[in-house]
């Protein structure tokens, strides 16, 4: 497995937005390229992070439960990048 760090902040900004075009904005790309992050790491993990609509996006039950995991692995990641 070879999750990164982009993947881990696109899955985390677009839950927080409920959008990738939203979270595409914050991460400064487009929102076909949050989509392949995304989905990258949906295949990387074997399961469904987002039930898309037109509208929006909902994290399913397995995106929930990984919600925490990401944001403590980005949390410490960063935190360890400043010592």
């Amino acid at each position: 497995m070879n999750i990164t760090t982009r993947q881990l902040k696109a899955f985390v900004l677009t839950s927080r937005h409920q959008s990738f075009s939203r979270a595409a904005e914050e991460l400064f790309i487009t929102q076909s390229g949050m989509s392949v992050l995304v989905r990258e790491l949906e295949t990387q993990l074997g399961f469904r992070l987002f039930e898309r609509t037109t509208r929006k996006v909902m994290l399913t039950d397995p995106g929930a439960m990984f919600l925490p995991v990401a944001e403590r692995s980005l949390r410490e990641l960063e935190t360890a990048a400043l010592h």
